[in-house]
């Protein structure tokens, strides 16, 4: 064997937050364990390593940076393979510290343990590290560490790469004038709130408005900013006198030092980053312009096409490209708490054949400039399930007009040779001309009835199924809706002619009714009840919810007529299936996701070499 393990790397990984003089530089260890650790909704999968010298082992997390090695089929990085840690750093967590991954190199995998290796006795305490009782069979237990609601003893230490520079520390009196620059520098990926001295390189992605607010404990001001370095993403907030203090001083794209400063647990309802950590700005913060504004990673994004959107939770933050089809109006809202506030619904397609409404609010949407068919870029916005699915750009998204990135450049010069001419899907339910549905993904009724694990799971699933209308249910079939664009929340009636909406924060003298339709579909092996919205009403019954109200009211004959002409037709359904539970009863929920007129040739094709298939 060519490789050999580093002799004691495992007690100087543990102790090397102590002592300088014995960081041990790129160590090559042995993976004895991968385990992958439940993350947070909405965060990246995390793994927990073991890492073995053959003496001794202890546990390491990957950073989410490289789990592509894992997450690979078949993966790059498996157990018993050997690994060289270029760069590193170590975490005191809940008293023990772990090793945190940031750079690897894979080497060969021996296909076996090396050793008999023990527990290394990673807590930290004032008395020296040793080896522990615990077993040294051929299963190595992997105990889940939990932070601890106490600080921990000594912070986390960046650690050498070879040579002093390019590592987890770097070297940068070149890079900028100030003290900072000077110093260490420790990755985004590492930092915790177990550590209390660091520093690190990253370029200001977002900065926010300053934010007032007043209550009864007093008033106050915030603002908030996203820092990007080559490891990670992390939200930085400062308030009061650290707005006055440093506001002036971070510009967007920009990149800066920042040192002495508080990491905590991330309120993760005010941030749409995947960090588990957020920085907390102090009256002792420091922050420097970085010279080098070339050392610092440019604006990542990890792109959902519009036509995934509906495989998301509510309130997921994504980032999506897209050509703004539509210009909606500026208009203002009144919120619960008596503000006003501008708002402006965007329309944006891409090539997945989906588009989505888009909301934009304060002065993103009252700056924003009508675009024809231009390429936006869309980066934390978030989903809403409003009648199907929606985006909203908060608080932390950001937008970029015709970003310099290959996908932009791919999407524009589909959209103008092809995409132009296409009508698109929408998440509303909306029936749409275009768009195929894939053989394999459908299902007959009784498949559906009898799959118990159909719509269980905490995401949502989605089938296909060509199915004919049996029934359509005439109670409840449409809500007076807001007639603002973009609106359609639900109105009240306050009088005869006055409608009011509280959303809005308007009075109209009239509503415009929207269909919330349940149907019972079946075909040749069960049937189901579907539901379906606006969208879903119009292809179905060919008039608008509005028709159908005034044709209830004025000929009921006519109006039960029109439900028996619109039943007996069948049509090819996407469908998303999801449980939910009423007053301690569950069931499954299908919801009308896409909705198209049979397509009998492809229908037929598909018949035959099934047929085919039986060699008959």
């Amino acid at each position: 064997m060519d490789t050999s393990l580093t002799d004691n790397a495992v007690p100087l990984l543990s102790i090397a937050g102590d002592n300088e003089d014995q960081q041990i530089s790129e160590p090559v260890l042995q993976v004895l364990n991968i385990k992958k650790v439940n993350a947070q909704p909405g965060t990246p999968d995390r793994y927990r390593l073991v890492i073995s010298d053959g003496v001794h082992y202890i546990q390491a997390m990957l950073s989410t940076s490289l789990n592509h090695l894992v997450a690979s089929d078949p993966p790059e990085l498996d157990k018993n393979h050997f690994i060289k840690l270029l760069t590193y750093a170590t975490n005191v967590v809940g008293n023990r510290r772990i090793v945190i991954i940031l750079t690897v190199e894979v080497l060969e995998n021996p296909g076996e343990r090396i050793g008999s290796p023990a527990a290394w006795d990673n807590t930290v305490t004032t008395q020296t590290n040793g080896p522990s009782a615990s077993t040294t069979g051929d299963d190595v237990v992997m105990q889940d560490v939990k932070p601890s609601t106490k600080p921990a003893v000594a912070a986390a230490t960046p650690v050498k790469k070879a040579g002093g520079a390019g590592g987890a520390i770097k070297k940068n009196g070149s890079a900028g004038g100030g003290a900072l620059a000077n110093g260490h520098i420790y990755p985004i990926e590492g930092l915790s709130p177990y550590q209390n001295k660091w520093t690190i390189k990253a370029r200001c992605t977002v900065k926010s408005e300053i934010k007032h607010w007043s209550n009864a404990k007093g008033e106050g001001k915030l603002f908030s900013v996203n820092l990007l370095d080559d490891t990670g993403e992390i939200k930085a907030t400062g308030f009061n006198d650290e707005v006055d203090k440093l506001y002036p001083i971070f510009e967007e794209g920009k990149v800066f030092y920042i040192s002495k400063a508080r990491v905590n647990i991330a309120k993760k309802q005010f941030s749409n980053l995947s960090n588990e950590y957020e920085i907390s700005f102090g009256r002792d913060t420091d922050v420097e312009l970085c010279e080098d504004q070339d050392s610092a990673p440019q604006i990542k994004y990890n792109f959902v096409e519009l036509s995934h959107l509906s495989e998301l939770e509510k309130d997921a933050t994504v980032d999506v490209l897209g050509i703004v089809t539509e210009n909606g109006t500026l208009a203002e809202i009144t919120t619960k708490a008596a503000k006003q506030l501008k708002k402006r619904d965007l329309t944006i397609a891409d090539r997945s054949g989906f588009n989505c409404r888009l909301t934009l609010w304060g002065k993103t949407a009252e700056n924003w400039q009508d675009t024809d068919n231009g390429v936006f870029a869309f980066k934390g916005v978030r989903v809403g399930d409003f009648n199907g699915r929606t985006l909203s750009m908060g608080g932390g998204a950001t937008v970029v007009a015709n970003p310099d990135i290959p996908e932009a450049h791919d999407l524009k010069g589909w959209y103008d040779v092809e995409g132009s001419g296409k009508t698109f899907a929408s998440h509303s339910g909306g029936a749409i001309s275009g768009g195929s549905f894939k053989k394999e993904d459908f299902k007959t009724l009784d498949e559906v009835k009898n799959d118990d694990s159909l719509g269980m799971s905490e995401k949502p699933d989605f089938f296909a199924a060509r199915a004919t209308i049996i029934l359509i249910k005439a109670e409840n079939m449409w809500y007076p809706a807001c007639p603002s664009q973009g609106c359609n929340k639900k109105v009240s009636m306050e009088s005869d002619d006055q409608w009011r909406c509280e959303k809005c924060d308007r009075v109209y003298e009239g509503p415009e009714y929207r269909y919330i339709m349940s149907m019972c579909v079946g075909d040749y092996t069960n049937q189901i009840w579907i539901n379906g919205f606006n969208d879903v009403g119009v292809q179905v019954l060919g008039r608008s919810a509005d028709d159908m109200q005034r044709l209830r009211e004025e000929d009921e004959s006519s109006f039960t007529k029109a439900l028996s002409d619109a039943s007996g037709k069948m049509y090819e359904f996407t469908l998303r299936a999801k449980a939910e539970t009423y007053n301690d009863n569950t069931r499954v929920k299908y919801s009308v996701q896409r909705i198209n007129p049979v397509d009998w040739v492809t229908a037929a094709k598909n018949m035959l070499a099934d047929i085919q298939s039986y060699g008959l």
